[in-house]
């Protein structure tokens, strides 16, 4: 069965497009463990920044567990709305490191 999605390629938002690891933790030579050195990533077209690293790709100086540290998600498909557990951050309210069960980190919900 033939695929309909559509991927682009958009700057590494863990790296910032320098295919370095930007907190040096091996070494400050060290590849970028999101593009592989690349500086960019292929991502899904329909896509929106994720809330829970706001867009950085990082949680402290890990990668997100959301959005594996690119830095956006595919978009929900279908009307969504806010998620009423962590209204939206995308944050659990116990630890802000942590995402969301409600949304898993995504910071909306399909609207029911």
């Amino acid at each position: 069965m033939a695929s309909n999605t559509i991927f682009v390629e958009i700057k590494c938002s863990f790296c910032n497009g320098t295919g370095k690891d930007p907190y040096g933790i091996m070494s400050y030579l060290s590849t970028c463990c999101v593009c592989n050195g690349k500086g960019t990533i292929r991502v899904n077209a329909d896509h929106t920044p994720c809330v829970h690293c706001r867009g950085t790709g990082a949680i402290k100086t890990l990668t997100c567990t959301v959005c594996g540290g690119k830095g956006v998600i595919p978009s929900i498909a279908g009307p969504t709305e806010v998620c009423v557990k962590c209204k939206g951050t995308g944050d659990d309210a116990s630890n802000w490191a942590l995402d969301c069960l409600e949304c898993r980190g995504k910071g909306r919900v399909p609207k029911t």
